[in-house]
């Protein structure tokens, strides 16, 4: 299949982007917490193709994989772009960026792309800064609008860190996550939905035992992360303050906090977090210092090995 399209023009296809503000406000002991507006993916539409398609790839270059393909006319969702290989379509337009469709789990060329935009499209962030979701790691927010929701990390993450295993978390339906965090308190010892001031590395180990883990917490960070680098997750516990990405506290202080290290990609050198606190919902791929800067205080320093 081709790597570049037969637009009408080489890039006059009407292009929109959507973004849809998001604003969530809170109390965490007391303090208002808001959020700032959230990523949406882009809109686009695969120009024509002559009858052949378009290659989604597993990278952003020809010689990367095919996963899959689209047609002419079908819409795709893009959650990030990514500067690669240079494709140019029959108009002669060529362009260096590629599209990453979580959808399509894969890469299309952005030069047969009507996105609106003949270049990167704003609001719409580099994969190497915001990663596709990768396997069985599922961002999951905390805050599902239950009473306990401000202290519910620690059940939050026990949800994570069960579905980066393989596990099916108890009570766990995609399409309504809070009814998990409400079944992971009470796997805690704790009564869902009523507030208890918060959870501990003890209850987070005795919700895995439920499942027949045997867990165990460590205060040693080298070990913790050789233990996700060996392919398994950790919930962690730290302080808010040290995140680098934007979280629902208004403290400067920063909270108490759990969340979930899911993964290690090795080709960056960077550990997969699922932080139920991040104003966006998404993977994060962060590095060790930030982790350390996170563990090092005394609200943390301290991981449960899954």
């Amino acid at each position: 299949m081709p790597e570049t399209t037969t637009n009408p023009s080489p890039r006059s296809l009407l292009r929109r982007l959507t973004t849809i503000p998001v604003l969530v406000v809170a109390i965490l002991a007391g303090v208002l917490i808001t959020a700032s507006p959230a990523q949406a993916d882009a809109p686009a539409t695969v120009g024509n193709t002559d009858g052949d398609g378009l290659n989604v790839r597993q990278g952003p270059n020809t010689s990367s994989t095919i996963v899959g393909a689209v047609q002419t006319g079908d819409h795709v969702s893009i959650h990030c772009q990514a500067f690669g290989e240079s494709v140019t379509n029959t108009y002669g337009f060529t362009s260096n960026i590629w599209d990453y469709s979580t959808a399509l789990g894969g890469y299309v060329a952005d030069a047969y792309m009507a996105t609106g935009h003949d270049g990167r499209i704003p609001g719409i962030p580099e994969c190497g800064d915001q990663p596709p979701p990768t396997g069985n790691i599922t961002p999951l927010q905390q805050n599902q609008g239950q009473t306990t929701q401000w202290e519910d990390c620690g059940p939050t993450s026990v949800v994570t860190a069960l579905l980066a295993v393989g596990i099916t978390p108890h009570g766990w339906n995609a399409g309504y996550p809070v009814e998990s965090i409400h079944r992971a308190r009470e796997d805690m010892g704790l009564a869902r939905n009523v507030p208890t001031g918060g959870t501990n590395e003890d209850q987070v180990n005795r919700a895995f035992a439920t499942y027949g883990l045997n867990t165990y917490t460590s205060w040693n960070l080298d070990a913790i992360l050789a233990h996700v680098r060996g392919g398994r997750p950790v919930v962690l516990a730290g302080n808010t303050i040290d995140l680098t990405w934007p979280v629902n506290v208004a403290n400067p202080n920063g909270v108490p906090h759990f969340l979930t290290v899911a993964g290690y990609d090795a080709a960056s050198g960077r550990y997969l977090v699922v932080d139920p606190i991040a104003v966006e919902n998404s993977i994060k791929y962060t590095t060790r210092a930030v982790l350390a800067a996170y563990f090092d205080h005394d609200l943390g320093r301290a991981g449960v090995l899954v």
